[in-house]
């Protein structure tokens, strides 16, 4: 065997170790794909949320997901007994926060991959239109929609 043959299949399986390790790396420290209840919340989350403001004294998160590969605070969502609250660093105005009285209408787009997330469909009285990704994985994706639309049901 060549001298050239065994340093390109040790450079393939170098490279292939190194995509495995990083996969790993990826799965432990990212948040999970799935939709969090609020007891299981990350407690390095909820510091994120208090230090930006996001959540009221004596509020309660229903359900959080965040899009985020690493940091959250690229892109998190989530339900209190109060407000939707919509984040992302992307956004000129990172955060949209609603009282769930304001919610005039809610739909959704449900998908049955774990590779793609279900899509929520916001409209407020005041004619804000919002959507966000949420995980359809363990059915997380129709119990945030859930908690939604029990906010127009209790108008």
């Amino acid at each position: 065997m060549s001298k050239t043959v065994v340093t390109m299949g040790l450079g393939c399986v170098t490279l292939f170790g190194a995509l495995i390790v990083g996969f790993i790396y990826l799965g432990s420290t990212g948040p999970d794909i799935a939709v969090y209840t609020g007891r299981q919340i990350p407690k390095e989350y909820m510091a994120t949320i208090r230090s930006l403001g996001l959540l009221e004294v004596g509020e309660d998160i229903r359900y959080f997901y965040s899009d985020a590969l690493f940091d959250i605070e690229t892109g998190f969502y989530f339900v209190t007994t109060d407000h939707l609250v919509l984040y992302s660093s992307a956004w000129e105005e990172p955060a949209t926060i609603i009282p769930l009285d304001q919610i005039e209408d809610v739909e959704a787009e449900f998908v049955d991959s774990i590779w793609e997330d279900s899509f929520i469909y916001v409209t407020t009285a005041s004619g804000l239109e919002v959507s966000f990704p949420v995980s359809s994985e363990q059915g997380g994706d129709k119990r945030f929609m859930q908690a939604l639309e029990q906010s127009l049901a209790v108008e």
